[in-house]
């Protein structure tokens, strides 16, 4: 029961960390705009695209922002109650009915938020909202879930080479695609169909990644010196060990899913679960479990939860809903971002690299430190990068909707000039990761996560001096209605 309970303590440590980023991030961008005086060329303000918010600017501005605040704390926790009651349950139960389908659904799922903010910045606010989250959670993803994993597990875990090449593999690929598409601020339905297609790659080496990963390793053991010294047989019988069906990233050898043993801290899966309106021990949970109390009745009536036996078989319901009720929240998430962003003159897409990012992410980001504190730092990594794939491929669909079926005449204009830059920014960050990890003897640890960490802050501070013109000849500022 000891290891439940520090399951559950890690998430007052998790929104610090959240907290603990952002501060220092808009410490940054406080700096900058102070060093900042030059001539800009202006884009119109994004929350003019939302509904009107409930106060006036100045009455923002007297404090009325702290309301804000709370309701962007709420819509957090919101996310995150769903996420861990319904929304993994249900994927659990998908991974095990379906295999490959199950580790797509896994990475699609714990993304949902990218994808609805990435609609919402195509359809509803028209801006690039959606490009710079799921770019900026694309870097949060890979360096700070990374160092947030290295920091919060209890245990060193060890990583395999296979997986995190074939991944960070895809990763570049798609990556590379979305810089050439967005190069010229036009995107059209086949630069969109491109990236459609690379996401449909990805997904057949997944299903074929056990051949795949035995070819490459043959081919490559002997040059390839992650596999030196011992890591080559371990990897061998672990290629035999893996069951058939799936990609091995999300069984082993008990035949759940890694997820479902990590997310209820067992290693059996329980009979009957415990109600969600059971009183948490600890005080700290109390508090916070009196708060969310109506979203919790809220959820509990709309939603089946599938961990209860009565429920098992509308696992796809659950699935369903949780998405919706995710990207409802995200919505409110996104807007109240957008005005506070405002109200304090902060540029979109700094918002969107630093709250929106770690605020979407944070389904990944549970999953993933959830996992690695067992020690399972593979399946942790393949979700920090696999999930990125799919946030590639956000950017793909709700483009390819547009550009297909919905305004053909036209391509989806992209207004960031700073998104080149900070998607190579991606691309060395991906390299990064790579080499640190080889550096630090293919370990998961503190010192990985530390790294990590101080990288993804220095990412932001250049991307945030990029954006505001300090860097670069990139001047941009928010025309006032």
């Amino acid at each position: 029961n000891s290891a439940k309970k520090e399951e559950k303590d890690f998430i007052p440590y998790f929104l610090g960390f959240v907290i603990f980023l952002y501060c220092t991030v808009s410490l940054l961008s406080v700096t900058a705009k102070t060093a900042q005086e030059n001539e800009t060329e202006c884009i119109p303000p994004q929350s003019s695209e939302f509904p009107e918010g409930f106060f006036t600017v100045q009455e923002r501005k007297d404090g009325g922002l702290i309301i804000y605040f709370m309701l962007i704390f709420y819509m957090l926790l919101a996310v995150a109650i769903v996420c861990d009651d319904y929304f993994l349950p249900s994927l659990e139960v998908i991974s095990e009915r379906k295999g490959v389908a199950g580790a797509t659904f896994m990475a699609a799922g714990s993304s949902a938020p990218e994808l609805v903010t990435a609609f919402l910045g195509v359809f509803v606010t028209k801006g690039d909202i959606g490009v710079s989250t799921i770019v900026g959670s694309a870097v949060y993803n890979l360096l700070g879930i990374c160092g947030a994993c290295g920091l919060l597990a209890s245990m060193a875990g060890r990583l395999t080479c296979w997986p995190l090449f074939r991944d960070c593999l895809a990763y570049g690929i798609s990556v590379a695609a979305v810089i050439g598409i967005i190069s010229d601020n036009k995107v059209y339905w086949y630069d969109a169909a491109c990236l459609l297609l690379v996401y449909g790659v990805y997904i057949v080496v997944l299903c074929f990644d056990l051949r795949i990963s035995e070819f490459v390793l043959r081919k490559l053991s002997p040059c390839c010196t992650c596999l030196g010294s011992g890591s080559g047989e371990k990897i061998e019988t672990q290629l035999h060990s893996r069951s058939r069906t799936d990609s091995g990233i999300f069984h082993d050898e008990s035949g759940y899913s890694h997820l479902s043993l990590s997310l209820h801290g067992l290693n059996e899966i329980p009979e009957e679960h415990k109600s969600v309106f059971a009183v948490p021990e600890s005080d700290l949970k109390r508090i916070l479990w009196v708060l969310s109390l109506p979203i919790i009745t809220l959820l509990f009536l709309t939603i089946p939860d599938c961990r209860r036996r009565f429920w098992k078989q509308w696992f796809m319901i659950t699935f369903l809903m949780s998405a919706v009720w995710i990207s409802a929240f995200t919505y409110v998430l996104v807007w109240m971002v957008t005005v506070v962003g405002e109200t304090l003159a902060i540029p979109d897409t700094i918002m969107g690299l630093t709250l929106l990012a770690a605020g979407t992410s944070i389904p990944d980001t549970v999953a993933s430190v959830m996992v690695a504190r067992e020690g399972k730092a593979d399946m942790a990594m393949s979700n920090i990068v696999g999930s990125n794939v799919f946030d590639m491929l956000c950017l793909g669909l709700p483009w390819f909707i547009k550009t297909a079926f919905v305004d053909t005449n036209n391509p989806v204009e992209v207004n960031s000039t700073g998104l080149v830059f900070i998607s190579s920014t991606l691309l060395l960050s991906i390299v990064f990761l790579f080499v640190a990890v080889h550096i630090n003897g293919w370990k998961l640890d503190w010192k990985l996560g530390i790294v990590s960490l101080i990288c993804y802050i220095l990412f932001a501070t250049l991307s945030i001096l990029y954006e505001l013109g300090i860097i670069g000849n990139n001047p941009l500022r928010l025309c006032s209605d």
